[in-house]
């Protein structure tokens, strides 16, 4: 049986190993990659020197390490928890086998999971914040930004120009400011980088809709892609990721990094293909051959530009 179709399990038949996967699906692993890019790049583009990131100083990997958790497991995963718990009606017609559909997690028990994930953000942003006290300011941010995109009435996500560039915001600049200013004072170039990666983020973000266009339009939630259609949602996100990574070509260019300019337009041309393929045809099949054919280049891209910043390429 498809596993969209299967029938929930009952609470009382789920096992502790059960239960266990179940909560720490909710807080969706597979998103803690992004963030935990992101800080680590900001680590980079705080440079190698004193004050700056050392890898081979333990005392960094350390608080380098508390900045992934705070990020990665706690930060995102409170995120993605709570917005679990509040989709649950949603989820219910998109991904029925999301643990509280299915009732593999009751309510209860769904909501204790983004109070102690949320909770174990701030305890580590209060530690972070002995390095730098702005993490305090960062730390309430993401939080703040967290519970804004999920929970009523705010409920950014349901305004399809504020929900993704809100998950850019929290996921991307706000973690890449952390990896810098737990290690050194916060640069004009550093701060540019994460505003435009995470305007990057937003772009790709907005293709989303388009897996959970057919639930989105049964309860009503003006997605871009219910309000504008799937092919003009594309050509916006398109144009959000081409204006950025040819922000990031003119950057390169400016800083006399040619080798760098070459990576960039290679971004921008080989998933070109696959971009013409997804507007032709705007399927979840399609969605993911282009994110697969661009996402590693996107990565190549903040990884080279966080070493340029911080110094390590003359």
């Amino acid at each position: 049986m498809d596993k969209r179709l299967a029938p929930p399990v009952p609470t009382a038949h789920i096992s502790l190993t059960q239960r266990i996967l179940a909560h720490i699906e909710l807080a969706d692993p597979i998103t803690w990659i992004s963030p935990i890019t992101m800080v680590i790049c900001g680590a980079i583009a705080a440079g190698r020197g004193d004050p700056g990131f050392q890898a081979s100083v333990w005392p960094d990997m350390l608080l380098l390490l508390l900045a992934l958790l705070m990020c990665g497991p706690f930060g995102t995963g409170f995120s993605q928890s709570i917005n679990d718990y509040y989709d649950r009606e949603l989820d219910a017609i998109n991904d029925p086998s999301r643990p509280i559909p299915s009732q593999r997690v009751t309510l209860g028990a769904a909501r204790l999971n983004w109070l102690v994930l949320g909770g174990g953000t701030l305890l580590l942003g209060l530690i972070l914040a002995l390095q730098n006290p702005w993490v305090l300011l960062l730390t309430a941010s993401s939080l703040f930004v967290a519970a804004a995109y999920s929970v009523p009435p705010v409920k950014l996500k349901q305004h399809y120009w504020f929900g993704p560039p809100a998950v850019g915001f929290g996921y991307v600049f706000l973690s890449w400011m952390l990896g810098h200013i737990i290690f050194a004072p916060l640069t004009w170039p550093s701060f540019l980088l994460a505003l435009i990666n995470s305007a990057l983020a937003a772009g790709l973000l907005f293709l989303n809709d388009i897996k959970s266009i057919e639930g989105d339009r049964k309860l009503g939630l003006q997605s871009m892609t219910v309000a504008l259609g799937a092919r003009r949602t594309l050509i916006v996100s398109y144009l959000i990721i081409g204006i950025c990574e040819i922000l990031l070509l003119l950057l390169a260019l400016i800083a006399g990094h040619f080798w760098a300019m070459i990576i960039v337009v290679l971004a921008l041309i080989v998933p070109l293909s696959s971009q013409i393929k997804l507007y032709r045809e705007p399927t979840h099949r399609n969605f993911q051959l282009y994110i697969l054919v661009s996402n590693p280049f996107v990565v190549v891209i903040q990884f080279v530009s966080a070493f340029i910043v911080g110094g390590y390429f003359v």
